[in-house]
């Protein structure tokens, strides 16, 4: 029966196959599992991990901890894990995305705590990673174990810094105690110096105590020479008080005379700045008061004329108010009728049945008809004829008034341009009227007179150089002489304000000064008549032969002005030099500059004489001045009433004009109802002469009759439909006229208001206008007047700071010297007091020279006891640092410091990698999964012969059984060795794949021949129970109790402690042993209950008889 079974696998190719396909199915199960992690922990280099650094370097005894960036140094030259340094938000996003098993993250603290190892609370230095387990738990253990590393070396690193930290201290207290011990040799030799000093120090005690005894006996005569020197000291600070308070006095006259200067001058600047702006802006006030004057006479004139006609507007507008308020009541008894008419016709339409009986009636009720519809269509033409007069008139009256708006907008903006130019000439009035007193009583002051006559002939020589310099630029010379000219000319404009210059003026000087006036007033406005009255002045004042006045100085702001200009100039020079237009411009300048310094000079000159003729001015001035003001006050107001009653006009204009459109509006629409109905009134005649015709042949023909009923029902239907829009209109225009009625006196009453200030507005004007060129000469004349005035205060007010201040110097010098006489006064009465202090305090000091003296054999005693105390201090310190400075604290120490362990690894048995470790149960799983395969593909149940016995039988299926599970274990043993599985013991190595081969074949053949496919599924639990209680993974003592206890009893137990003992050794030899007699014991057992298992299916007649037979007939379809 044997060789019944391999004939009928050789014949059967299908089989054949199979078993051949089902001995290789270990092998591969063995090797892609295997070489799939081979060596996982040899290459977790490749193993992703996320570095983030965000440590800060800090610094820790004097050098520059960073930990995080030396770390990271580190790492990069580490190959056990894939290390990755990336930021923050990119390690974040690698988790997430599964690009990294982990992320070690350095904190922010990391080199600060490493730093606070020997402070008072030192902080752990932390360092944080985040795993992700789901991703690979394997992975997750090995970042464990690469974190563990990490640390550690962290740990060596800090603990070596630290280290390195102490002993460089301990180094540099081993220097310390030797400098110590070579300072206490130098205090050895210097108490040797003290204790030879002391000696000397005693014998200067003794010389001390002799003069001290000395000086004792002089000090006694001292009390009565400081008693002189305090009487006299008394005597000269009387003398000094006595000259301070008149000081004082001098010091206060001079103050209260710069006081009032101050005072007067400011006021005076702002008197002539203010006449300066309203002379500059009199030509333009003048030609806007023509104006204004001319506009004002034009608005008199045309709201004269719209006065004249206001009565014939109300007049007009009165007639169209009454004339629609007839029309409006007419109409409304025509409409009433119409619609009687139209009832009585729309009846009689109704009733044609019964127009036989009341053709009488109808007869009668026509003729009064005809009658008042020939009543009825002359008014309808009358009203059309007042209704297309009444839109005429409203029409015209809406041109004329079209215009009257923007008239009245025009009015009101010139009004209102008035007003503010009568504010600002108010205020301007009021400035010159105070500015004008103000003016007239400074120049009465005779104090002022006496400063003004003393400038003339400095300022008459800067402007022969200014004249001089134009003349050599207007020759085009170069820049550069130019420019130093121009040096001179500022350095002595700032020498005028430095000193008291004498002027001198002939006859000579006044024979040029008419010149110099012309030339200052050339284009500045100035009337001949003016321009005479100044040089008759001038004049005047330079008629003696030679006069000398001194005292006077030039206004310091106008000399700085001056130097502004010059410097002005300067910088033309500098930048215009060679070009035409440029060289006119620096001309223009320097001929201002001197235009400015003639008339300071004129101005001086004719400010000294004509003070007394200025002051009359100035008082005629004030009083037009005055006079001005009051006109001007009249003036605004008949400005402000003209501007309220504009306001008020512009303000009833929107009434008026929509009054007007809405009457235009109404007649509109009067017109059309009235020419509809004059229109309608035709063929209201043609029917009633119809009607009157067509009753005499009424009784004959009916018919005819009710057709021309219908007819006259229509047109009187028409007529009474348009009733109702010509009362509409009628009303329309009633309310209309009512409206413009009542606005009609508003009118009226604001164009006399707008008549009577537009004539109150031009006599004003005419009155304004014919002041101003009086007004114009007397600004101008008060202008250079008070121009005079004040460049004589500023004079004088230069002056008088430097007078303040010597005064004040002398003053506060002989306050300082009395204060330094009082003080020595106190001093010398203080230590006239303390004589008698100072004899007992010598007599104190002798008694302790003496003391001293005693006590000098006990200080020699002292010095020697510190010279021999200071040796041996010397002697101990050098011990120590002899000490300190011998132990070794290297490089090498401080890595003992950090490190002081290490751990030694030997192999008691050695596995290469992962795949070694893993391979006992790889192979022996795969053996026993090719059992099962072989039992489901194979037909263990068939019989090869009928007429067997079972034990035939059971040989048969055992031959071909055991012959596959040798096959495959051999094969599967070879071909790992080829893939790199190199065992210790070959022998033992092929022992174990055969017996655990063909254990779990008898195994898995006696479970599918008794119980058929249960049987099968018996064999996969059994391989269920084998994958976690064989201990093929991880150690049993890590396993839970269950597998714990069904662990001896399995058979991939002993293949597996087999297989490590021959692949990696390390077990002993006797654990071969021992386990392959297990495996031969499970192997006899199951072979056992096969060959019983078979002879029972065969007594039962099920020999042969397989579920797997039927497994075509289950895939049949079914019926």
């Amino acid at each position: 029966m044997i060789r019944k079974e391999w004939q009928f696998i050789g014949k059967n190719k299908l089989i054949l196959m199979s078993v051949i396909a089902i001995i290789f199915i270990p092998f591969l199960y063995s090797v892609f599992f295997l070489r799939s992690v081979w060596d996982p922990y040899g290459d977790t280099k490749n193993l992703p991990v996320a570095v983030v650094n965000l440590d800060k370097p800090v610094d820790y005894q004097g050098k520059r901890l960073d930990v995080g960036n030396q770390m990271v140094k580190n790492l990069k030259k580490n190959d056990q894990l894939g290390w990755r340094f990336v930021s923050a938000d990119k390690a974040k996003a690698g988790m997430r995305d599964h690009k990294y098993y982990t992320t070690v993250t350095i904190p922010e603290n990391f080199s600060k705590n490493a730093s606070t190892v020997a402070s008072k609370d030192p902080q752990k230095m932390q360092l944080k990673y985040s795993t992700n387990a789901s991703l690979n738990y394997i992975g997750k253990v090995i970042s464990d174990v690469g974190a563990e590393k990490l640390n550690s070396t962290v740990r060596e690193q800090v603990t070596k810094s630290y280290a390195t930290t102490m002993f460089a201290l301990v180094q540099k207290a081993g220097k310390g105690l030797k400098d110590a011990s070579d300072g206490a040799g130098k205090l050895e030799k210097g108490a040797v110096k003290l204790s030879d000093g002391v000696n000397q120090y005693t014998t200067g005690v003794s010389q001390l105590h002799d003069g001290l005894a000395t000086m004792d006996t002089e000090v006694q005569k001292l009390p009565s020479g400081v008693a002189l020197l305090a009487s006299g000291a008394s005597e000269l600070s009387t003398g000094l008080d006595k000259l301070s308070v008149g000081a004082g006095q001098v010091s206060d006259g001079v103050n209260q005379v710069s006081g009032g200067i101050n005072k007067l001058a400011p006021g005076s600047g702002l008197v002539t700045y203010g006449l300066q702006a309203i002379q500059g802006g009199m030509p333009a006030l003048t030609n806007g008061v023509a104006k204004l004057d001319n506009g004002a006479n034009a608005l008199t004139k045309g709201l004269t004329t719209l006065q004249g006609k206001t009565g014939v507007l109300v007049t007009g507008v009165k007639k169209l108010s009454d004339g629609s308020y007839e029309l409006q009541t007419k109409s409304t008894q025509y409409v009433n009728g119409v619609y009687q008419v139209n009832d009585g016709i729309q009846k009689l339409n109704g009733k044609t049945g019964e127009l036989v009986g009341g053709i009488q009636q109808l007869s009668t009720g026509a003729n009064q008809l005809n009658a008042g519809i020939n009543s009825y269509t002359g008014g309808v033409s009358s009203a059309n004829d007042g209704a297309s007069k009444l839109a005429n008139g409203i029409s015209e009256l809406q041109r004329q008034t079209a215009g009257l708006p923007g008239g009245v907008n025009q009015l009101s903006d010139g009004a209102t341009a008035l007003n503010g130019g009568m504010g600002q000439l108010g205020a301007g009035s009021q400035k010159i009227t105070g500015g004008l007193e103000a003016l007239t009583a400074s120049v009465s002051d005779p104090a002022v007179a006496a400063k003004m006559q003393d400038l003339q002939k400095g300022l008459a020589g800067v402007a022969n150089q200014l004249n001089q310099l134009s003349d050599k630029s207007n020759d085009s010379q170069d820049s550069g002489d130019v420019k130093g000219k121009l040096d001179a000319i500022k350095g002595e404009v700032g020498s005028l304000n430095s000193g008291s210059p004498t002027i001198e003026t002939t006859p000579s000087a006044t024979s040029n000064l008419d010149g110099k006036v012309d030339a200052w007033a050339n284009g500045k406005n100035i009337k001949a008549a003016d321009l005479a009255s100044l040089k008759a002045s001038l004049n005047a004042g330079n008629t003696s032969a030679t006069t000398k006045t001194t005292g006077g100085k030039v206004d310091s702001s106008k000399i700085s002005q001056i130097q502004a200009s010059i410097d002005d100039v300067k910088s033309g020079v500098s930048q215009t030099s060679g070009t035409d237009q440029k060289q006119n411009s620096l001309n223009y300048q320097l001929k201002s500059i001197s235009k400015q310094v003639s008339a300071m000079s004129a101005a001086v000159g004719g400010t000294a004489i004509s003070n007394n003729e200025l002051a009359e001015n100035l008082a005629r001035l004030r009083d037009a001045s005055k006079q001005l003001s009051g006109s001007i006050d009249e003036l605004s107001k008949g400005s402000t009433s003209l501007s309220y009653g504009i306001k008020d006009l512009s303000g009833q204009l929107p009434q008026l004009t929509d009054g007007i459109t809405g009457l235009k509006n109404g007649s509109d629409k009067l017109q059309l109802g009235t020419a509809e109905l004059n229109s309608n009134s035709d063929a209201l005649k043609k029917g009633a002469g119809a009607l009157n015709n067509g009753l005499s042949s009424l009784n004959g023909s009916t018919p005819a009759l009710t057709d021309g009923i219908s007819r006259i029902a229509q047109g009187s239907g028409a007529l009474a439909n348009n009733g109702s829009a010509l009362t509409g209109g009628i009303s329309q225009l009633h309310g209309g006229l009512q409206q413009m009625n009542g606005q009609v006196p508003l009118l009226v009453s604001g164009v006399d208001q707008l008549t009577g200030g537009a004539g109150q507005l031009a006599g004003g004007l005419d009155a304004l206008n014919g002041k101003t060129g009086a007004l114009s000469t007397v600004i101008n004349k008060l202008a250079n007047g008070s121009a005079q005035v004040t460049g004589g205060l500023q004079t004088m007010q230069g002056k008088m700071p430097k007078l303040v201040n010597g005064a004040g110097q002398v003053a506060a010098g002989l306050n300082k010297a009395d204060g330094g006489a009082h003080q020595l006064s106190g001093g010398i009465n203080t230590l006239q007091s303390k004589t008698g202090a100072l004899v007992a305090g010598m007599d104190k000091v002798a008694n302790g020279a003496a003391t001293l003296d005693s006590k000098s054999g006990e200080l020699k005693d002292g010095a020697k006891k510190v010279a021999a105390g200071n040796g041996l201090l010397s002697d101990k310190l050098s011990d120590g640092a002899k000490q300190a400075n011998g132990v070794s604290l290297g490089d090498k120490n401080a890595k003992m410091f950090a490190a002081p362990t290490d751990l030694k690894h030997t192999n008691y048995s050695y596995v290469p990698n992962y795949g070694h470790a893993l391979a006992p149960y790889v192979l022996s799983l795969a053996l026993y999964v090719g059992a099962i395969v072989f039992n489901f593909a194979y037909p263990i149940r068939k019989i090869s012969r009928r007429g067997g016995t079972a034990t035939d039988w059971f040989l048969s299926k055992v031959s071909v059984g055991t012959v596959v599970a040798v096959a495959m274990a051999i094969i599967e043993a070879t071909v790992m060795m080829v893939a790199g599985i190199h065992p210790d013991h070959v022998g033992q190595y092929y022992l174990t794949a055969i017996a655990i081969a063909v254990a779990s074949m008898y195994i898995v053949m006696f479970l599918s021949m008794a119980f058929d496919n249960p049987g099968r599924f018996l064999a996969m639990i059994l391989l269920m129970l084998q994958l976690g209680g064989s201990g093929g993974t991880f150690p049993m003592e890590v396993t839970n109790g269950f597998y714990n206890a069904i662990h001896p009893f399995l058979p991939l137990t002993y293949s597996i402690m087999a297989f490590r003992e021959a692949i990696s050794s390390g077990l002993g030899s006797m654990t071969v042993t021992q386990s392959v007699l297990v495996l031969i014991v499970f192997a006899v057992i199951a072979l056992g209950l096969l060959w019983w298992s078979m002879i029972i299916l065969q007594r039962k007649h099920m020999n042969g008889k397989s579920q797997l037979d039927n497994n075509q007939e289950l895939q049949a379809v079914e019926k």
